[in-house]
């Protein structure tokens, strides 16, 4: 129905021009190329394998340098994305004369080579900052000690080191060392702690450390700390080492900062970065498409599928090419042709629901069309709300109108949606609620709609319970005829009329009857119709059972169908439902409103437009989420299960890759 019709198209070519034959094929953007099977006569020798691109380096290497460039460079000048085109797919512009002046002069080997060495740089600075840092720290509290740390050491026949302590008890420690050949000096004391330059004659040196350990206090090395920050001479005094390891950090930070605004100056170069991505990855997809395709040692077959209409396009230009021939011809594997949705531009936005599901089969018909018109109308009783309706469609045309979309069929769907919600609020008479009302009672306002409406989910649930249980009975009917038709068009009409066209019959026969019964129809006509259907349905689940006994029972037991068909029915109360959660959402906020306004004098009434449209806002966005996913909701699982497989392929064409940048 809307289905594309697709040719498949084989280009035997001699092997010298494969990167023109490639190139236009990318840039027609019209060819599905798919794997071309082997045959005799194709090889994979080593000349036909060279048929590959001859690049500088391997392309995955390249690939891998352009994303470590782009990487190191975004943490400096990230491409800076609003919120709206994080929605969009919006992509930084580039003119066709730039990106080839890019890929023509940019030294991507120099670059990398730069970039590596100025992280690697910078890792080191960080790691001697943070060393000088903590020698920093380990000889501050040792600048009143009067020696060159290096002196704080060990001789033949005595030994030193420096120490902190508690105070209170290293007195009672000292308990130990009376008698001992061990001295100490008291350096510096801050509160409950003293530094301690301790000397001890060798024998006794490390019973001095030990009373220092078991007094809670612990050796220290200063002069250890020094070394570790890997500054070249000896310490000398504390202070003087402070001096040294501060001019060492100075320097360090200087050259730091030279990097950071070399690399500053670079990221403003990153557009150009993501540009020659863009451009190797393109190179890469040619070289693994080239790689699908059938080949011997001179000559290339590639295979792949394009549209009918499209076809002479492809002729023509390929014609350019004289060492080449094209053959197209209809597909005669089905279930290999890949599928294009080819709708009016009204029903075009619709297929975004089909997408969600999934393709049809190219031997299918594309369920759009059909959907098209259910999906609008139910999205518009789920939202119900007028002003909700033109402030989406508005929303989504400006939308449309501001930003270059590549792909603007939801948008617009939501465009359409709009117009149906605001018809749907204007015949259940909602307006922001009952915002007319609460706040303009007996003005034209409130007067026209309540003129307008028809029906109000308020206070008549029931009528638009009934109204969405018939929608969804017609619903299920249209897809039972849609199964009776497909089936007609695969040739099997028998079983499209005794398997499907009974249904046909007996679903409205039946429903006809009950209303006759109910004397809301005069004629007995539909009674009729149920029998015939009735007697087709029971025709129809017998046929299979040879038991000629068993027959009957079989028969009737088809009629259980019915109890599977009204329950998918049933679903559609979710039209209530949805409509109903708008409308008393609205009516609460205007009622949160309302009281404010009251109960706060003067104050109020500049509160209420904050609540309106707070209140309002959230309403609108959750129900407009809500009334999308419950309407495709019903077509998924209701409408398509009667008649649509699905399983298709998507036709996606050989095209240029353009990830990061947009040609313009």
């Amino acid at each position: 129905m809307a289905v594309a019709r697709m040719r498949k198209v084989t280009i035997y070519a001699f092997r010298e021009i494969r990167k023109e034959v490639f190139e236009k094929l990318r840039d027609l953007e019209i060819m599905h190329v798919t794997a071309t099977r082997e045959e005799p006569g194709f090889s994979d020798d080593d000349a036909a394998s060279s048929l590959m691109p001859a690049l500088e380096g391997s392309l995955g290497e390249t690939i891998g340098k352009l994303a470590t460039i782009s990487s190191y460079l975004a943490k400096y000048n990230p491409v800076k994305k609003g919120f709206i085109d994080m929605f969009t797919g919006k992509k930084p512009e580039m003119s066709i004369d730039e990106f080839r002046r890019i890929v023509e002069e940019y030294d991507i080997d120099s670059l990398h080579h730069e970039l590596s060495e100025h992280d690697g740089r910078k890792k080191q600075i960080d790691l001697e900052l943070s060393q000088i840092s903590a020698a920093r720290e380990a000889l501050a509290t040792w600048t009143d000690l009067d020696i060159p740390l290096e002196l704080v050491s060990s001789t033949l026949r005595t030994g030193s080191f420096l120490a902190v302590v508690p105070v209170s008890s290293w007195e009672t420690a000292l308990e130990e060392l009376q008698d001992k050949p061990v001295h100490w000096e008291t350096v510096w004391q801050e509160g409950s702690r003293a530094g301690l330059w301790v000397i001890a004659d060798s024998d006794e040196l490390d019973k001095a450390r030990s009373v220092v350990t078991s007094a809670g206090g612990a050796v220290v090395d200063p002069a250890g700390a020094w070394a570790s920050a890997s500054v070249s001479g000896k310490p000398g005094r504390a202070s003087e080492a402070i001096r040294v390891l501060d001019a060492r950090a100075s320097d360090l930070a200087a050259e730091s900062e030279k990097i950071l605004q070399a690399d500053l100056s670079t990221s403003e170069r990153l557009i150009e970065v993501l540009a020659l991505a863009d451009y190797y990855s393109d190179k890469k997809n040619l070289e693994e498409v080239q790689g699908m395709v059938g080949r011997t040692r001179y000559t290339l077959v590639i295979e792949g599928y394009v549209k009918a209409r499209d076809v002479g396009l492809l002729r023509e230009s390929m014609s350019e090419l004289k060492e080449l021939c094209l053959i197209d011809e209809e597909p005669q594997d089905i279930k290999e042709v890949p599928v294009y949705l080819e709708n009016h531009p009204i029903i075009r936005p619709f297929e975004v629901i089909t997408n969600i599901f999934g393709f049809p089969r190219y031997d299918e018909i594309d369920p759009t069309p059909v959907l098209a018109p259910f999906f609008w109308v139910f999205f518009g009783i789920c939202l119900g709300d007028a002003v909700y309706g033109i402030l989406l469609t508005l929303g989504a045309w400006y939308f449309l109108k501001t930003q270059k979309l590549a792909d603007d069929k939801l948008v617009r769907l939501l465009m359409y949606s709009g117009v149906s919600t605001f018809l749907a609020g204007a015949l259940m008479g909602s307006w922001l609620g009952d915002l007319p009302s609460v706040f303009f009672p007996g003005s034209w306002f409130d007067r026209a709609t309540q003129a307008i409406a028809v029906v109000s989910p308020v206070d008549d649930p029931l009528t638009l319970l009934v109204i969405s249980l018939a929608l969804g009975i017609f619903q299920i009917w249209v897809g039972i005829f849609m199964k009776m038709y497909t089936t007609i068009l695969e040739g099997d009409v028998i079983e499209a009329i005794v398997s499907h066209g009974s249904w046909v019959l007996f679903l409205p026969g039946l429903i006809g009857t009950v209303l006759w019964k109910s004397g809301i129809l005069a004629s007995s006509a539909p009674y009729y119709i149920m029998i015939v259907g009735a007697l087709m349905v029971m025709y129809g689940a017998s046929r299979g059972q040879k038991n000629i006994l068993l027959k009957p029972f079989v028969g009737v037991y088809g009629l259980y169908g019915i109890v599977g068909y009204f329950s998918d029915a049933l679903s559609y109360s979710r039209l209530l439902a949805l409509g109903l959660a708008s409308a008393i959402i609205g009516v609460v906020v205007n009622k949160m409103a309302d009281l404010v306004a009251t109960m706060i004098p003067v104050v109020g009434w500049i509160l209420v437009p904050v609540v309106l449209a707070g209140g309002h806002l959230f309403n609108m966005v959750i129900n407009v989420l809500g009334s999308f996913i419950h309407s495709g909701r019903l077509q998924f699982v209701e409408f398509f299960t009667k008649f649509f497989e699905g399983g298709g392929r998507q036709f996606k064409p050989l095209k240029r890759v353009s990830d990061n940048v947009s040609l313009s």
